[in-house]
């Protein structure tokens, strides 16, 4: 990818980036899904753009930028986002890692999991807890190399999908990084960086995804068209309604990533993010249905993607009905 000239794609050309906004991120998202059927990768290298774009260019300073970026779009460096802690996720009141205070540096302790990228990663974007105002948590993100004296691995964690994407954690325990190392305003890390990632995250995986869909249904075209049998009109029609929902989630993901380039903000984007999760689960559905009725429908790249796209969705299932209740409370109360 570096060859390619991919892994800067989103990274401002004055730090050897190709400079592009994020609809050209979710166009070859979903361009790596669709021609390699891999959606673990693809998240490595989504992941890897969001952290150069999204944070260090964005709330670095120009010392960090120049530190950080012009490596990363060589990728001889990627970054993970180290928010989310065992048991609890990313929820803001159970997060314990703090950040204390000592003359001009911080001294972290606490643990971050299920970090994308995390057992490659050089470099940690770490939230932690840096004080309390009216009994609520203040965060601040900071950037810690990963061989940082009290940084420590755990052990990678062993997802049943999304291979070859590594995922793990860290232990900080007592591990001095300079006031230097903060990144963005302090004590507004949550606000600021960790709820817009959840929601960019949730928008830049749509190309990817619709890319994977893609990828299934052209993987299935090929099974029909080495079946002896010929192709009755409700194969026909089920293949149509497939194309159909693939086209209709494409231009999803190109206006969702576009409206995220506009930097205004659209009340809207929560629709988009929750409807284009619901139709494609309705696709799986339907998918599964015709692949049953197709006897060659069978192979190790169709197994591994289907696999791939059910698990994501599979992930936060219940959050996502709490934003479809807030939704509909929201309307109430108007």
């Amino acid at each position: 990818m570096a060859g390619e000239d991919l892994l800067g794609l989103c990274i401002p050309k004055k730090f050897g980036g190709r400079g592009k906004n994020l609809r050209a991120l979710s166009i070859a998202g979903e361009a790596l899904v669709s021609s390699g059927y891999n959606v673990g990768i693809t998240l490595s290298w989504l992941i890897h753009q969001m952290t150069a774009r999204l944070f260090i260019s964005r709330y670095g300073t120009k010392g960090k930028q120049d530190l950080y970026l012009p490596p990363m779009a060589r990728g001889e460096i990627t970054a993970s986002f180290a928010l989310s802690e065992p048991e609890y996720g990313s929820h803001p009141g159970h997060l314990k890692t703090s950040a204390e205070r000592k003359g001009d540096c911080f001294v972290l302790n606490g643990e971050k999991s299920y970090l994308t990228n995390g057992p490659i990663a050089d470099l940690f974007i770490v939230v932690a807890v840096t004080g309390i105002e009216t009994g609520r948590k203040c965060f601040t993100a900071f950037l810690v190399p990963a061989d940082a004296q009290g940084l420590q691995r755990t052990k990678p964690l062993r997802f049943p999908f999304l291979r070859p994407s590594p995922h793990g954690g860290i232990k900080l325990k007592n591990c001095s990084v300079p006031f230097s190392s903060i990144i963005g305003a302090e004590g507004s890390a949550y606000e600021e960086m960790a709820i817009p990632f959840r929601v960019k995250e949730d928008v830049l995986l749509m190309g990817p995804m619709a890319g994977g869909m893609a990828g299934q249904l052209a993987l299935l075209v090929e099974a029909v068209k080495k079946e002896k049998k010929g192709i009755d009109n409700n194969c026909a029609a089920d293949l149509g309604e497939l194309r159909m929902t693939v086209d209709t989630l494409r231009i999803l993901a190109y206006e969702a990533a576009s409206i995220l380039d506009s930097g205004t903000t659209h009340a809207e984007l929560l629709s988009l993010t929750l409807f284009f999760r619901k139709v494609s689960e309705e696709f799986q559905e339907k998918f599964a249905s015709v692949r049953s009725g197709v006897s060659g429908a069978e192979g190790n790249a169709l197994d591994i993607l289907t696999k791939d796209l059910v698990g994501i969705l599979s992930i936060a299932g219940d959050i996502a009905a709490i934003k479809k209740r807030k939704l509909g409370e929201s309307i109430l109360s108007l």
